[in-house]
């Protein structure tokens, strides 16, 4: 009897086994330097069966997951070089896995009869993603198609690139190669399909558009890669025959978009998976649905079968993977768990032992610090996507605003996007009891509006939100009455942030002023003119307050007057997504929303100096958290991890670094705002603002169209509405009177000519 077919039995007779019992501890495999434990294991982009059905390799965000599957061992295959897996290949005897993903500048080679790091191949500075790995003569060879569509040919042994086939630059979504690595193909968002014959060094064969299946999200070949299978956001799979280009069939019955496919390996199954949670299993031949899969609690990312076809895995956003019986439809076990994407909070007990993650489902994990295990998941909050989700100080509650709807995850970068009816209620929940905290926050209802922020005080006794059209609303936890309602309406995303010592509650975002509250006296103390701040954090001692915008990094003095600049980061460069003051407020943390790798960048408050960065994480970095007693940082991502850094270390490194070094201020001083002697000055001052800067205003039917160096930014005319890039903002009235603030510069009134020229408007300018 074969391996795959003893393991295939074993399986039956084990049903309901979890494997997360059996786990081994991998929280400390492949730290970057700083780390102490990585939590979590991030999202599912592809998983693969070795080649005798007995062992699983799941590539995710943060790296690759070997599971060996009768016996339930589970092992991290991570270096200190972090990085997106989007590529996995077996090698024909299974005994070499490759993997390779988006902006990892390596492809690893794995030796699975050690489980370790058998070498590494560093790809040249033009290629940082890849999208497919196959093995081909004899094991001699892998093959990688990168994110440009170039297929590139290495030789296993000497690491040496012996071949490239370069093609015009394209981009795609979507990926898969045949069962003997021969052909690669790609869809994308247009619903074009192009194939490579990649054993005999032809380019791509376009398929041409497909208007029908805009946002191609999956493909797959069966077996004999004579039928290519595409799923779309359209929520249709599509069958094509690769030999004559034509179109077959068209398999309908998924209600949300088709994000993971797979032929089973005699061709005759196909399981289609979609991101409202249902997987489907269809007759190849007759083109009918066999059965409907349902369990998972979120969309399905990938799905795969084993060897001999008798058992279908599947991946899903919410963390776990299933084993079913494909001939019965029935689920078999769940194999494993913790697979989960994009942590969005953060919060540490005050005991120093717990600490509380939220991710984007609402979903809350309660983890030991000690040992780096879960103790408790908390799922009463759950739902597809939680828009905005913060902890209390002391992470004994919780706040969020769920819905119904759908995400899809870009299984092969980063990001996402979502789809849905809307928004709930706002929840207060405590994580001791397991209870919901009623007030008046239930009752708040936006509708379709997806933007909020919230905030607990330090005391952790007012709860306080941002919500469009409102205004920032606060309210006292244990009467649920409210305390005050600040005007700031703008429909826009805010983040709110109070005080260390809850005297002041800041709120920032892109294109809104940003404000700054006495929480006491009700009294705002801005400055005029601060927009389009990203990020926004309190020094411990309260008296300085930095933020992030496109000119860099401000710290300003706090005092009972107001808020008073004292200078800005020189070379700062890009918006800051997250914000954070060391415990002794002399280092700023700082990340960004862009640049590759995402780092932690740490900045001397004092001078502006930079003293280095922290890496680790592969996308997006969502939260930076202290430890109460101010020894450890916990970062959160979009990877679906977070990293626990021993900040002790850290900061004990750098002032060894910098030990005897006689810092310079690298501020920049204060912008003196402008005083002009009527509005008629400041418009003109903003006219040549734009026009050296190289922005124009243009209108096309109802929409204006704001388009600058940055970028550009439109809304829709008829009610009026908002746009920005960079450092200008644009207010449009029903009337079409436009109000343009220039950071730093000013603000007036215009209308456009039937030229689309700005002409200054004397009303006053009401901003």
């Amino acid at each position: 009897m074969k391996t795959g077919q003893l393991f295939c039995i074993t399986l039956l007779l084990t049903l309901g086994i979890l494997l997360n019992s059996f786990a081994q501890d991998n929280t400390k495999v492949g730290l970057p330097e700083g780390a102490i434990a990585r939590l979590g294991k991030g999202g599912i982009n592809l998983m693969r069966f070795s080649p005798d059905g007995t062992r699983l390799a799941v590539g995710t965000d943060v790296g690759v997951w070997l599971y060996d599957v009768p016996d339930r061992k589970e092992t991290a295959l991570f270096t200190e070089h972090p990085g997106q897996v989007n590529a996995l290949a077996f090698s024909t005897d299974g005994k070499i896995l490759a993997s390779g993903g988006f902006n990892n500048p390596i492809i690893q080679l794995w030796d699975l009869d050690t489980d370790s790091q058998r070498s590494t191949l560093t790809l040249p500075e033009e290629i940082q993603s890849i999208s497919t790995l196959t093995f081909a003569k004899d094991d001699r060879i892998l093959i990688s198609l990168d994110q440009s569509g170039n297929v590139n040919y290495w030789h296993v042994d000497t690491h040496e690139k012996v071949l490239d086939i370069v093609t015009e630059p394209l981009s795609y979504d979507a990926v898969a190669v045949s069962t003997d690595g021969s052909t690669f193909a790609t869809g994308d968002r247009h619903g074009t399909i192009r194939l490579w014959n990649a054993t005999t060094e032809h380019q791509f064969v376009d398929w041409g558009d497909n208007p029908q299946d805009q946002d191609i999200l999956a493909l797959a070949f069966s077996s004999d890669k004579k039928i290519l299978a595409s799923g779309s956001e359209g929520k249709t799979v599509r069958l094509w025959d690769t030999e004559k280009r034509a179109h077959i069939a068209t398999l309908k019955g998924h209600e949300a978009s088709v994000a993971a496919l797979a032929f089973s390996p005699d061709g005759k199954i196909l399981a289609t998976g979609d991101v409202g949670k249902v997987i489907k299993l269809w007759d190849v031949n007759t083109q009918r649905e066999r059965a409907t899969l349902t369990g998972h609690t979120n969309g399905i990312s990938a799905l795969t079968f084993t060897p001999d076809g008798k058992i279908l895995a599947s991946g899903s956003y919410d963390g776990a993977i299933r084993f079913w019986n494909p001939d019965t439809g029935q689920e078999l076990l769940t194999f494993t768990t913790g697979h989960i994407e994009w942590v969005k909070a953060v919060a540490f007990a005050e005991n120093g032992i717990t600490l509380a993650t939220a991710a984007f489902t609402g979903v809350v994990e309660v983890w030991n610090l000690k040992t780096a295990q879960e103790l408790t998941t908390f799922t009463k909050a759950k739902n597809d996507l939680t828009g905005a989700v913060v902890f209390s100080h002391d992470a004994t509650r919780f706040v969020s605003r769920g819905g119904s709807g759908t995400i899809v995850f870009d299984s092969l970068g980063s990001g996402y996007h979502a789809r849905g009816p809307g928004r709930g209620n706002i929840e207060l929940w405590d994580i001791t009891t397991g209870e919901q905290i009623p007030g008046l926050w239930q009752d708040i209802d936006e509708g379709n509006a997806n933007a909020l922020a919230f905030a607990f005080s330090p005391d952790n006794k007012i709860l306080a939100a941002g919500i469009p059209r409102q205004g920032i609303r606060a309210w006292d936890i244990n009467t649920g009455t409210e305390l005050f309602n600040f005007n700031a309406v703008e429909p826009f995303g805010r983040k709110l942030v109070f005080s260390p010592n809850g005297t002041l509650l800041a709120t920032n975002g892109t294109h809104v002023q940003t404000r700054v509250w006495n929480v006491s006296t009700q009294r705002d103390i801005t400055p005029p003119n601060v927009m389009n701040v990203s990020a926004l954090a309190f020094s411990p001692d309260g008296k300085t307050v930095a933020y992030g915008h496109p000119n860099g990094i401000v710290f300003s003095d706090i005092t009972t007057t107001g808020i008073k600049e004292r200078g800005r980061i020189a070379n700062h460069r890009g918006f800051s997504s997250v914000l954070t003051f060391s415990p002794d407020g002399k280092i700023l943390l700082d990340t960004k929303s862009i640049g590759r790798p995402p780092l932690i960048q740490l900045w001397d408050v004092e001078t502006g100096t930079d003293l280095g960065t922290l890496s680790g994480h592969t996308e997006s970095i969502e939260t930076l958290v202290f430890s109460h007693d101010g020894k450890m940082l916990a970062s959160s991502s979009w990877d679906g991890t977070v990293l626990l850094w021993d900040w002790d270390k850290i900061s004990a490194k750098i002032a060894r670094n910098n030990m005897g070094k006689d810092f310079q201020s690298n501020l920049e001083p204060p912008q003196v705002q402008i005083e002009y002697t009527g509005k008629a000055e400041e418009a003109e001052a903003v006219l040549n603002w734009l026009k050296k800067h190289n922005y124009r205003v243009n209108k096309h039917g109802d929409r204006y169209t704001l388009t600058g160096p940055k970028g550009s930014a439109s809304t829709s005319g008829g009610g009026g509405g908002t746009m920005g890039s960079g450092d200008v903002t644009i207010k449009i009235d029903k009337a079409g009177i436009l109000r343009i603030r220039v950071q730093s510069v000013g603000s007036a009134t215009f209308t456009l000519d039937e030229e689309d020229n700005l002409q200054f408007h004397s009303l006053p300018d009401s901003d």
